[in-house]
């Protein structure tokens, strides 16, 4: 049903690098409809929304708009807000005090619940509403939709980042970690290895949640690349654990949606490896860079998240209410995707695990099939070249005959 009213928009979870292009996708796609009178921001989302802490969003200046949809971090300010019953009592205070038809949210699985909530409240009421969530995670583990916004830049940013830290292993013949975000879930981390641009390339070892290996398989797996290669590269997970054994670095503290904190797998795989192999060690944790280096951001990614943040606001106003926004894959090669639509119900609170078979057999690596799936998702910017990585040559070191005895220092 199409409404007159007001429209409130927020940002959930944690921020991406092209979480404002949805933002901006959804304002200008508002600026054309005569449905939306006015169209508020909630600052720092529900938190926003509680607080009446609002910003009108029609009073920006549209090149500022336009320049915003390249703006890495949520531009609204985001929260981790778990709404209770009352909570969601007053948000439909507010949204009712300010003439609130539309309510968008952008965000995860949790972001996608509250949503819902707020959907089903709307319904009991006698408020007409209509509410739309907006994908929106580096995870990349919404059900149901194809891929999420954020997770091609970030993915991409991780992907160079072990490309370019494999340069300095290969210097000095060290190992290396690096650890990548994901807690249940290896979308980011299998990225890595996605977009080697050679079979060879950094990282030659990925370890995923979904498969667990041993801490002897971890050393012999380093053990064997080092001994091909003269250095090893790792990539893990932050959620990574030993088979049989207890995560190692999960934290007593939680965040507001009560996960427990993670991170310094980097540092404690690195640690094992270096007594293991007898090689000398290092580790990187990429962390909050992975959702806001907007350097490597990701050209489909960024064309993909202003798409669902228009497609929110234009079938709100059609009528449609209750549900996400989804990308669609239609091919792979060229790559071709579309706007689809799921119900809210049937993203809320899920999560999705990357496929096993996606895995190879040892635990250690991507496939074939991971690899078509996600290298469209990371190409960079359309001024940048086709494929946006860096192919580093290497001298082939041409070897000459030993004139003389062998040489061993004291």
């Amino acid at each position: 049903m199409a409404l007159t009213g007001n429209a409130i928009i927020g940002q959930s979870g944690g921020p991406t690098i092209v979480i404002n292009a949805s933002l901006v996708g959804a304002i200008q796609a508002a600026w054309d409809l005569d449905e939306i009178e006015h169209f508020y921001g909630a600052l720092h989302g529900m938190d926003g929304v509680l607080k009446e802490d609002l910003c009108d969003l029609f009073r920006e200046d549209p090149d500022l708009v336009e320049e915003m949809r390249f703006v890495p971090s949520a531009g609204l300010g985001t929260c981790r807000l778990k709404p209770t019953d009352e909570d969601l009592e007053r948000a439909m205070e507010v949204f009712k005090a300010h003439n609130v038809r539309y309510f968008f949210y952008t965000g995860g699985d949790d972001s996608q619940l509250c949503c819902h909530k707020v959907s089903e409240l709307a319904k009991s009421s006698d408020w007409d509403m209509n509410i739309v969530g907006i994908p929106k995670t580096i995870d990349n583990n919404l059900v149901v939709t194809d891929c999420c916004p954020g997770f091609g830049s970030a993915a991409r940013y991780a992907a160079i980042c072990c490309q370019y830290v494999g340069r300095d292993a290969e210097a000095f013949g060290t190992l290396e970690v690096v650890e990548v975000m994901g807690r249940h879930e290896g979308w980011l981390t299998g990225a890595t290895a996605a977009a080697r641009p050679e079979p060879d390339a950094p990282p030659h070892l990925v370890y995923l949640p979904e498969v667990e290996v041993t801490r002897q398989q971890l050393i012999d797996d380093v053990q064997r690349v080092y001994d091909e290669h003269g250095y090893a590269v790792v990539a893990a997970s932050e959620g990574f654990a030993f088979a049989g054994e207890e995560q190692a670095t999960t934290s007593d503290k939680v965040d507001e949606f009560g996960h427990s904190r993670l991170g310094g797998v980097a540092q404690w795989l690195s640690d094992v490896i270096e007594e293991g192999v007898g090689v000398r060690s290092r580790h990187d944790k990429l962390g909050n860079l992975q959702r806001c280096f907007a350097a490597t951001a990701s050209q489909v990614d960024l064309d993909q998240a202003y798409a669902v943040g228009k497609a929110a606001v234009e079938w709100a106003v059609e009528g449609q209410t209750d549900i996400m926004v989804t990308i669609e894959r239609e091919k792979d090669e060229p790559y071709e995707w579309e706007c689809g639509a799921t119900s809210l119900m049937s993203v809320a609170g899920e999560s999705k695990a990357v496929p096993r078979e996606w895995i190879n057999e040892e635990g250690n690596d991507i496939t074939e099939e991971f690899v078509t799936y996600c290298k469209p998702l990371l190409v960079g910017r359309a001024c940048e070249l086709e494929t946006g990585f860096t192919s580093f040559p290497r001298f082939h070191k041409y070897t000459i005959g030993s004139k003389l005895e062998p040489y061993e220092r004291d």
